[in-house]
């Protein structure tokens, strides 16, 4: 076969692979309705996200980078600033809380209450594991949902009796719809999250 028919044939037969590449469908699995996303949803057990995460309070403003992974009821939360040093680190099982901040340890039995003690910032954290994954719970209250009919803000109570908004700006695009921007909200508290990826 001459060199030039060679180079044609070949060309030709790389237009067609690449053709093919492109029209291949995406995979994001089936579309679920309302009702069986919220099921599997709640099924959720154990997963990891990271998100880039801010928190707004009249003492302070802090940002960093976000690692949450939930087993069951226990969970461990690291958040470092973009310098990689760590702002909080925070392991609850079996009701009991161990944080560290600034290189030091402390214990208690409630998350909020011991991160409101050492840091000022009252965070829902006992209620966290629902509202990242887009669960309101059952203390929350003024739900809403969009036409798709994906809970996208309600009112959280948490277990000190603090009111927040929680607010859904985005969700990614695969058949389970995870949050991916979640606004917190309280009277003088504001937590803005950007998650990058779920891993279930």
């Amino acid at each position: 076969m001459p060199k030039a028919v060679k180079i044609l044939f070949s060309l030709l037969l790389l237009t067609f692979l690449l053709s093919g590449c492109s029209l291949k469908p995406r995979t994001d699995g089936p579309i679920l309705t309302a009702q069986q996303r919220q099921d599997r949803i709640e099924q959720l057990q154990h997963f990891e996200l990271t998100a880039t995460m801010g928190i707004q309070s009249p003492a302070d403003n802090v940002s960093g980078s976000l690692l949450w992974q939930q087993q069951a009821d226990d969970y461990r939360a690291r958040m470092n600033n973009s310098f990689g040093i760590s702002i909080f680190r925070l392991d609850s099982s079996a009701g009991s809380t161990r944080l560290q901040v600034r290189g030091e340890d402390y214990q208690a039995s409630n998350s909020s209450e011991l991160m409101l003690a050492l840091t000022g910032w009252s965070l829902p954290l006992d209620e966290m594991p629902l509202w990242l994954k887009g669960l309101a719970g059952d203390h929350a209250s003024a739900k809403e949902y969009d036409e798709l009919g994906r809970l996208i803000a309600f009112t959280l109570q948490d277990r000190s009796g603090d009111h927040w908004q929680v607010r859904y700006e985005s969700f990614f695009s695969d058949s389970l719809a995870l949050p991916r921007r979640i606004v917190v909200q309280s009277d003088d508290i504001r937590i803005r999250l950007l998650i990058r990826s779920w891993q279930l």
